[in-house]
């Protein structure tokens, strides 16, 4: 066949034909493709097995894939061959880029979704509460990256820089942290008095590099406080280790917590102190970070830090040990700074992200 101006043979390229219709082709000669095929090269062949042709953007794009244009106001679809437009508009918290090779819409830091539609995602700690604009203390809800369960709710303190996720509270002897270790592991307590859990303790500590720092009230109602600029633990298959624990770098107690550094957890069920005398959890009356030390010393002073092995021998496995009895005696109490604060009123203990 003779073509012609008014000839407009579709193609796997312009599968509409409209660049042949403003193309010059009087003089020429060739083949008409059948009803059902498209012109590809020089061969007639089946629509099925071409592509589309995106006019605008001078594109192919095989079946089963988009195009989105420039600005992410349009999204066109190939799907048998056929080329399917419709409009598209990123989310207010998306914005439109290309990743991968890939353009559309893309979803902020923080949210999930398609681009078109993004949600929010459950804040990873208390700094990103506090980042979200959230300033006051209270209870929120986070899920740490990583973590296999649900989100859960946390305690949130936005002084002193804000940001701090509580993981440890004291304020008066209604809970006993006399716990074996699955309650250790996965938390007890109530508003007033709590421990998180040693396996969202873990996952927490290892999502960002944190801070901790501990808050006490002493017995005469004086305030004083212990930041350590790096803390981290390990997981269950390592005892909850204490991995990381820098020294302390301000504050008025807390001055032989190092003490418990790269020591397991234990519980008075679960002995990890390495102490052969005796279970240090269960003498203490506590779930911690045991050591053994100074299990094998008898020692003949007052320190409240001490409990009596028999008669004529008083030991210690810690000098800090903020989950003792609430107010108890013998060493079986709460106390920190080793050897003078004892019977506090008060504890907190929190981490907070650094960079």
């Amino acid at each position: 066949m003779i073509y012609g101006n008014c000839t407009c043979e579709a193609t796997c390229e312009d599968p509409k034909g409209e660049s042949a219709c403003y193309s010059t082709c009087l003089g020429s000669t060739g083949c008409i493709c059948k009803s059902g095929l498209m012109l590809s090269g020089s061969d007639c062949i089946s629509a099925s097995i071409c592509s589309c042709f995106v006019t605008e953007a001078n594109l192919v794009i095989s079946n089963g894939k988009t195009y989105v244009n420039d600005n992410c106001t349009q999204k066109c679809s190939c799907s048998d061959n056929r080329l399917t437009c419709a409009d598209y508009s990123c989310s207010t918290n998306a914005v439109c880029d290309v990743e991968n090779e890939v353009r559309q819409c893309y979803c902020n830091d923080g949210y999930e979704g398609d681009g078109e539609t993004c949600v929010s995602l459950p804040y990873r700690d208390c700094q990103d509460v506090y980042d979200a604009g959230h300033r006051q203390d209270g209870v929120y809800t986070i899920m740490p990256t990583g973590w296999p369960g649900l989100p859960f709710n946390v305690s949130c303190r936005m002084g002193d820089g804000g940001g701090w996720t509580v993981f440890q509270r004291r304020t008066d002897g209604s809970t006993s942290f006399y716990q074996n270790w699955a309650a250790y592991k996965d938390g007890f307590g109530d508003s007033r008095n709590l421990w998180l859990g040693n396996e969202k303790l873990h996952y927490l500590t290892n999502q960002r590099n944190y801070t901790l720092r501990y808050d006490i009230t002493t017995s005469s109602g004086s305030a004083k406080y212990a930041e350590y600029p790096e803390f981290q633990i390990e997981s269950e298959s390592n005892n909850y280790t204490m991995n990381k624990l820098a020294d302390r770098s301000s504050g008025t107690t807390g001055i032989y917590l190092y003490y418990n550094r790269g020591k397991q957890f234990s519980t008075h069920d679960r002995d990890n102190d390495a102490c052969g005398n005796f279970d240090c959890a269960e003498k203490h009356r506590s779930g911690w970070w045991h050591s053994k030390k100074y299990c094998s010393n008898c020692i003949s002073n007052s320190y409240c830090s001490l409990f009596h092995v028999h008669s004529s021998c008083k030991s210690s496995c810690t000098y800090e040990n903020l989950n003792g009895v609430y107010n108890g005696s013998n060493g079986e109490m709460i106390y920190s700074n080793g050897y003078n604060i004892c019977n506090l009123q008060s504890v907190e203990m929190r981490i907070r992200p650094f960079t």
